[in-house]
């Protein structure tokens, strides 16, 4: 049994970390916002999975979410490892998705000072020089119904007011990959002593289109498309280096969405119910 201590335990992605790391009999433990004892304490494996993207309405949080909390941590207190959630985001407006490209800022990108926390953080991890994995997830998908993120937000709206505004083309595409593939990777990982960066993704895209075939025919929803250019593209992520590690074979949100939309309406039906 070892001991890991997860930031953002709370949230969507850091709560089924949680669950997994329970499940496997280790000690878990989740700090509260501004608590102490995580500088006087041993904190085990510290997984960083707190952050904010809400760049729009609250922008000192995204930094300090993404990265002074971080800063903290690295400089006041004890740990063995310490995994940092960063994003595939980082790879905006750019052709090569592997983890050694340089990267970019676009200007015209109104969520750019994600990508600015996003970067500085894994550097300040990497010029620590301690035991550090670096984690570029895709867009995680999964159970989060009150999560303002593209999929769940637009699969909610199919199902709670049978409407779906698309401020995207059809055409417009992204790398999904499933919570629970995330987490299995992420512990794979660590069973391995992998460390450096690594993008967990699926490997291929998914288009606006595709998605809203998908709820059109699970809800008989109406889907309004609003746009007609996409202001940012992303190509589909490398995963090369994570199959170099683990055995790992993620899978399609074509093929999980249908289960997500009847997951998402059992949870609706009892709620209500």
């Amino acid at each position: 049994m070892a001991l890991f201590t997860v930031f953002g335990g709370r949230g969507f992605i850091g709560s089924a970390i949680v669950s997994q790391l329970e499940q496997d009999g280790h000690a878990v433990q989740v700090p509260e916002r501004g608590d102490k004892r995580i500088y006087k304490e041993t904190l085990g494996t510290v997984i960083y999975a707190a952050g904010s993207g809400d760049c729009e309405n609250d922008p000192v949080n995204v930094v300090q979410a993404n990265l002074n909390l971080l800063s903290e941590i690295i400089n006041n207190s004890y740990f063995e490892k310490l995994v940092y959630l960063s994003s595939t985001r980082l790879y905006l407006n750019q052709y090569e998705t592997n983890e050694a490209v340089d990267l970019n800022i676009s200007i015209n990108d109104n969520r750019r000072l994600f990508n600015l926390t996003k970067i500085a953080a894994e550097e300040l991890c990497l010029k620590s020089k301690r035991n550090f994995l670096i984690i570029r997830p895709s867009n995680v998908y999964g159970l989060a119904v009150d999560s303002p993120l593209f999929l769940p937000s637009i699969v909610r709206n199919a199902l709670l007011n049978n409407n779906v505004d698309m401020y995207v083309t059809p055409a417009y595409s992204k790398d999904y990959v499933y919570v629970g593939d995330l987490v299995s990777a992420i512990l794979k990982l660590l069973d391995k002593s992998i460390t450096g960066i690594v993008n967990i993704a699926s490997g291929e895209n998914t288009s606006a289109k595709e998605i809203a075939n998908i709820l059109e025919l699970q809800t008989n929803c109406k889907i309004n498309w609003l746009v007609k250019n996409d202001v940012d593209y992303f190509h589909p992520i490398d995963i090369s280096k994570i199959k170099s590690f683990i055995n790992y074979e993620p899978v399609s949100v074509v093929d999980n969405l249908n289960k997500m939309v009847c997951d998402f309406k059992l949870y609706f039906d009892n709620k209500n119910s």
